[in-house]
């Protein structure tokens, strides 16, 4: 399709994962323990490429560092948003990730924000946000004895919630969760505990306690995002999240509904099978619509996420 890229996912071995992406996705997953599928990624360690078109076999970067006008000219040196679909089926480090100004001091190009949409959970499902500490003493003692986890908040979860995470937000993905994650183009992140987990060669996992320690945000205002819901005639429609790195937002779409595109690009993730202006997509598939794409149809029964990268005056 013209103006519109369809992305070849890059999947994650983890000690943590399970079989739920393929499962739930249909995806020919290469490891056992499939922790994560990258279905959009500028990072070298985890790189998507283009599947199909005149770019096909090019790896994402490639195409958006030779042709920056598909992509409004987006001011990153790497493609700006990572989409990741993650498999939990054992508690995740406890971590944290700097803000963009906490990564230029450490001399990273910066820092991570990150949003969650629940897609699965069961009824003991949990996540770790934020905590108690109210100065930084009283934080860096809490990190120093990690066995005490009182000063962790520590939710319920359902199918369907969202949640955003700015840089410096203390936060773990817990057991039996499948779970939509959007952030930007970083993979910098401090441990502060991991459960005495052993790595694939029977090692403890490093710990980065004194980088956390200087990024964590005091005090703690993790909540779970209020969304903003439209629902017209042809479909359900919510807004989870407007902030300056990424727009976050999920559509059920009951009859073809088309859509101005007025963002320097677009990346859609098929949750269900469904099509897009005429061509048929599976769950699982992510495409991006760009610059020159003025309008784009989503056609009846799918079921996405859309994420934007603001224009510079909505940032």
């Amino acid at each position: 399709m013209k103006n519109i890229l369809k992305i070849k996912p890059h999947f994650k071995e983890k000690i943590w994962g399970g079989s739920r992406l393929s499962e739930r996705f249909n995806f020919d997953t290469p490891f056992e323990k499939t922790g994560e599928c990258w279905a959009v990624s500028g990072i070298k360690e985890g790189e998507t490429t283009i599947d199909g078109g005149p770019y096909d076999g090019q790896s994402l970067n490639e195409v958006y560092q030779r042709h920056p006008e598909l992509f409004g000219y987006c001011n990153q040196d790497t493609f700006p948003i990572l989409v990741k679909i993650i498999d939990v089926q054992n508690d995740l480090s406890i971590q944290v990730h700097p803000n963009d100004h906490d990564a230029r001091l450490m001399g990273y190009k910066h820092g991570k924000a990150e949003a969650w949409y629940i897609l699965e959970a069961n009824e003991n499902s949990e996540v770790v946000l934020g905590h108690t500490c109210s100065t930084r003493d009283e934080l860096e003692f809490c990190l120093n004895n990690p066995t005490d986890h009182e000063w962790l908040n520590r939710f319920n979860i359902r199918a369907n919630q969202f949640y955003y995470l700015p840089g410096g937000t203390i936060h773990g993905k817990c057991a039996h969760t499948l779970l939509y994650e959007i952030e930007q183009n970083s993979d910098t992140g401090f441990r502060i505990y991991d459960y005495n987990r052993l790595d694939q060669d029977s090692q403890l996992r490093s710990l980065h306690r004194k980088e956390a320690l200087s990024c964590i945000k005091i005090p703690d205002v993790t909540r779970e995002a209020a969304p903003t819901k439209i629902i017209s005639s042809t479909m359900k429609h919510t807004t989870f999240l407007k902030s300056e790195h990424f727009i976050v937002e999920h559509a059920q779409i009951d009859e073809d509904t088309t859509f101005e595109h007025t963002s320097p690009l677009t990346i859609i993730g098929f949750l269900s099978d469904g099509g897009l202006n005429g061509v048929p997509f599976k769950a699982g598939d992510h495409v991006i619509v760009l610059t020159p794409c003025t309008e784009y149809t989503l056609n009846s029964n799918s079921e996405v996420m859309i994420i934007h990268m603001p224009n510079r005056k909505e940032s």
